[in-house]
């Protein structure tokens, strides 16, 4: 090789591995921020609420976290509702869904979830280890309130730490609401460099994702709420919730976790809402057939 064109083909060399070296550090600082906590734990005072009365506990998980938990009773011939906010919620973002579920006489459980809130942890890996989370929540419940029956209803990264825990918890749970999950990790990243990114750097970026995705979270295999839902028993049965116009987690993912569970699974699509955005799109019909589910499973 000449002088010159070997020259050009180091210069060539140097900028391509520099330009991977940029691209796979600034994936891995994106995936690195996307899965850790942004904030410190902060109080979550009880709201004044006039349509019920907020108990304020703690509780611990299997692996020593501490959770941020409110309380509300109701009557004795209803099941409890255990719910799960979304990623970067945290539990006073349940409120809506207690109002109702309280005024029809339901008791209502809420927690944020660890990297959340008033929660401690810092790791949030979309749901895989806030299944821990719901399992304590699920056996406060048992130890306090023996027999009662259990209801799960998880949105977005509520729905997936649900789906995750349905296999330790079995039949300790009586039926779930997922609302708006998201079918994998894949999935969910390939989502969001659609929406935040032209193409092609969307492509340039969720490939970079996946590379650097076992070294930010070690469990990244199985983060697979589609594969983690066949787990769920058959004879329990499950409500769908999701959003035609959501893009974060799409109505084909919602879809898709129907189809690997049916036929103990009902499927509802609000056509016009966004992610995570059902009850304000149609708060009548949203009320109507959450309460509808959970009568049928009292």
């Amino acid at each position: 090789m000449k002088k010159g064109r070997w020259k050009r083909f180091k210069t060539a060399l140097f900028l391509f591995l520099v330009a991977a070296s940029l691209w796979l550090l600034s994936s891995y600082g994106v995936a690195y921020w996307g899965t850790r906590r942004h904030r410190p734990p902060f109080p979550e005072p009880i709201p004044a609420i006039a349509w019920g009365k907020i108990e304020s506990f703690r509780i611990t998980t299997d692996d020593r976290e501490e959770l941020g938990a409110w309380f509300i009773d109701g009557a004795q011939d209803r099941p409890f509702v255990l719910l799960l906010h979304g990623n970067g919620g945290r539990r006073e973002d349940c409120l809506k869904q207690a109002e109702f579920l309280t005024k029809a006489g339901f008791p209502v459980m809420m927690i944020s979830l660890r990297a959340h809130g008033d929660s401690t942890g810092q790791i949030n890996d979309l749901g895989y280890g806030a299944r821990l989370d719901v399992i304590a929540a699920a056996r406060w419940l048992a130890e306090k309130y023996p027999g009662r029956p259990v209801m799960v209803w998880g949105s977005s990264l509520g729905a997936a730490a649900a789906i995750f825990a349905s296999r330790n918890l079995g039949h300790q749970v009586s039926g779930y609401i997922l609302e708006c999950p998201y079918q994998d990790l894949h999935t969910a990243v390939r989502n969001r460099t659609e929406i935040y990114l032209p193409a092609p750097l969307d492509r340039i970026a969720y490939l970079g994702l996946l590379t650097v995705s076992p070294l930010v979270l070690p469990n990244v295999d199985k983060i697979s709420p589609i594969e983690a839902a066949g787990e769920i028993p058959g004879d329990i049965p499950v409500l769908i919730l999701a959003g035609g116009a959501d893009r974060r987690a799409r109505p084909e993912e919602a879809k898709a976790i129907y189809r690997r569970i049916q036929p103990q699974a009902d499927l509802v699509i609000f056509q016009e809402a966004d992610h995570m955005k059902l009850f304000q799109t149609d708060p009548k019909q949203y009320r109507h057939i959450v309460l509808d589910f959970l009568k049928k499973v009292e």
